[in-house]
């Protein structure tokens, strides 16, 4: 155990349906870590959730309006019809839109991630770290991770630093975080938090190490499909990164699943150096398939 606690890494299957309603998100929420506290039935438990966990809740208020749409665009489209957003009439084009439209969901998305979050940490008594959520901030929108303690009181945000295609002007136009790095102590030791192509910096891990991390979250959402190479190329990012640092535990829950034509696979996992792990691999914990809901735990229950 890393100092009694139980580390658990959601690779969780995302579906429309699961957003249909606020009631819905936070069933499916609750249902997860409940399943984990009833592996874990004792002691201190850090439950990792995957990246785009609340990217879905853009769609719940309109959910009858966009199910049925083929692509994210044509949801996108249908949303900001909904709510007046011409793409025509912004200076910004399409891109501007779509941050007019994510900041004008804003309110709801955050508080239905927030509750049902805050809520689950509650219920399971668990830390959990709430993958993330697109979360306005002023003009901008970030992609947010917020982590909660045993209380469901929020105790650490970070703002994803690094955007990869999805996330950049062509698609939702998020606004990339400045370069914080805010920690938080658990039973587990110091944690933080990288959110997915944040882990491939290896600077990045190497203040988190600095500064005394023990365990370091990093949700993740891989819109690609896990071929052979896929997963050659994400081996460079967490698993190599912690190869320096024999005190730091990496958890890397993925999503997989996704929304109208976004679809993603990966195998989720919880790394060390190697020098740290029976086999020499790296991997304290490794998820079997690509595609499918899994919850990977360590030490096994």
């Amino acid at each position: 155990m890393v100092h009694g606690t139980i580390l658990a890494a959601v690779q969780m299957r995302y579906r429309l349906e699961d957003y249909r309603s606020a009631e819905a998100f936070r069933e499916r929420i609750l249902g997860l870590t409940q399943a984990i506290r009833r592996r874990v039935p004792k002691g201190n438990l850090l439950i990792v959730f995957p990246e785009d966990v609340g990217l879905g809740l853009i769609f719940t208020q309109d959910y009858e309006r966009v199910q049925s749409s083929k692509t994210m665009v044509e949801a996108g489209l249908r949303l900001m019809e909904r709510y007046q957003i011409s793409p025509m009439s912004s200076e910004a084009g399409f891109a501007g839109a779509t941050r007019t439209l994510l900041r004008t969901l804003s309110p709801f998305v955050e508080r239905v991630y927030h509750e049902a979050f805050s809520e689950a940490a509650r219920t399971a008594e668990a830390w959990l770290v709430a993958g993330s959520a697109p979360i306005a901030q002023g003009e901008c929108i970030h992609n947010t991770c917020y982590t909660y303690t045993p209380r469901g009181k929020r105790a650490l945000v970070q703002r994803k630093i690094n955007l990869v295609p999805l996330e950049q002007e062509t698609g939702l136009n998020l606004c990339p975080a400045p370069r914080e790095l805010p920690t938080v102590s658990t039973p587990a030791g110091k944690l933080g938090v990288l959110i997915c192509l944040d882990g491939f910096y290896h600077e990045l891990i190497e203040q988190h190490a600095k500064r005394g991390v023990r365990v370091l979250a990093m949700p993740s959402y891989n819109p690609l499909p896990w071929t052979k190479e896929e997963a050659q190329g994400w081996e460079s990012g967490l698993l190599a990164g912690v190869q320096k640092h024999p005190n730091l535990i990496g958890v890397n829950p993925m999503g997989v699943g996704g929304f109208f034509d976004v679809n993603a696979e990966g195998q989720s996992s919880i790394v060390a150096a190697r020098t740290q792990t029976p086999d020499h691999s790296g991997y304290l914990a490794r998820a079997q398939s690509k595609d499918q809901e899994e919850i990977l735990y360590y030490p096994a229950p």
